[in-house]
């Protein structure tokens, strides 16, 4: 993927920064303004406010803390900004070790996760992915991640349907966090064709995103981190 900075004239991507530390959101925040490829905005300190700048501001991106007490949790924020915006997109802030909460958030519709402690290239290369839209290259450690967390996952909306060994073997490739064109040279297809798969895995798991195939796939135990 090629990484690409506004051209002239063009208006760069804002982004949002919600904690309630501000320690967090100054250092988040700097890391993102010296890059010069992001509009980023004032940060805000709880969930209430997170949903009050979206519907205000509608910026491209939103790093969601995802505990954030005693008000509005990022949990209930990201489902309130989805409600507001199916197409919002939302990234996840832990801490040091992933905490409770992931698997919640990604079932709200957040697109992928992110360590507060993640160094600068990490943490601008998540935000450039997540603008490309959603990408396998953003779920790598993601179900380590969840079951690390202890997080209870949500009960799954229907019962598991009937997958085939190539679509276990795919779906398996996805939560590894591999990218198309890795799975398309592991299984001998094209990439096209792994795109049509992995859009049909969504539909039969009924999964919003790739993220939340990652936590349909937990939920029906097709997959378990090594």
């Amino acid at each position: 993927m090629t990484e690409e900075t506004p051209s002239a004239g063009e208006a760069a991507p804002s982004v949002l920064v919600v904690d309630d530390d501000s320690w967090t959101t100054r250092a988040v925040t700097a890391v993102l303004r010296d890059t010069d490829e992001f509009h980023v905005l004032d940060p805000v300190h709880c969930g209430e406010d997170a949903v009050e700048a979206y519907a205000a501001k509608r910026p491209d991106i939103v790093l969601m803390d995802v505990n954030m007490p005693p008000g509005m949790s990022g949990v209930d924020a990201t489902k309130a900004i989805m409600d507001i915006d199916p197409d919002a997109r939302v990234l996840l802030l832990t801490t040091v070790s992933p905490g409770p909460g992931i698997a919640r958030g990604l079932e709200a519709g957040a697109l992928a996760v992110v360590n507060k402690t993640a160094g600068d290239e990490e943490l601008t290369s998540v935000v450039r992915a997540a603008l490309q839209g959603d990408s396998p290259g953003l779920l790598r450690t993601l179900a380590e991640d969840i079951v690390i967390s202890g997080d209870t996952i949500p009960e799954a909306p229907r019962e598991a349907p009937q997958l085939t060994e190539r679509e276990l073997q795919l779906l398996a490739h996805l939560c590894r966090g591999s990218d198309y064109e890795e799975i398309a040279a592991a299984e001998f297809l094209t990439v096209h064709t792994v795109k049509s798969h992995a859009r049909n895995l969504r539909i039969k798991l009924q999964a919003k995103n790739l993220a939340q195939l990652v936590v349909r796939s937990l939920q029906f135990k097709f997959y378990s981190p090594e």
